[in-house]
Order: C-alpha cells, then structure tokens, then sequence
C-alpha cells in the first residue's frame, strides 16, 4: 500500500534593489526606503535582479489522503471546489519502472 509524505520546504532568493538618496544621506535611508516601500505594496519600487539560491527541506512526515485534502483545501482556497481527483493530480508518483 502506497502513502502521502508531505514534505515542506523553503526557498531562498537573492534580490536586489536600486536605491537612490542624496549625497548627504547615510547609505542605511536606503534601508528604510526598502521597507517602507515594500510594506506599501505600490509596486513602485522594482528589484532590477532576482537569483534563486536554493530551496531546503524543513520538514517531512507521512499524511492520510484525507489530511492531504484539508491541507490542499486550507492553502489554496480558490481551488477548494474542485474534485477529488482533480486535487490529488498534484500528488506526485514516482515511477519505480523509470530507475
């Protein structure tokens, strides 16, 4: 009999920003303009690069298919009304026959 682990992970990326302030300024206003602009949500301020680092295991355990469902349901609400079997596509199935 076959069994869901879900695995959870997090992944990093590198971003970065251009900022300009005056001649004047410490480097560290560009600091607080980020922050401030990100907690906006404005979109006025744009990071001219991304790069993915890397993307690490936090944590793994085995889950009913029943659990997996209510967590499917909890993290993507949009997609809650969809079935069964349409939710379970994202389940991932190795085919041993492959190695």
């Amino acid at each position: 009999m076959s069994k869901i682990v879900l695995v959870e992970t997090i992944s990093s990326y590198l971003f970065r920003y251009a900022i300009e302030i005056g001649d004047d300024d410490p480097k560290e206003y560009a600091l607080d303009t980020l922050v401030s602009e990100i907690d906006k949500l404005s979109g006025d301020l744009c990071e001219f690069s991304q790069n993915h680092i890397a993307e690490n295991s936090i944590s793994h355990r085995v889950i009913s298919e029943e659990e997996y469902l209510k967590i499917f349901d909890e993290d993507n609400e949009y997609m809650s009304d969809w079935s069964i079997e349409k939710k379970k596509f994202f389940i991932f199935k190795e085919n041993k026959n492959d190695k």
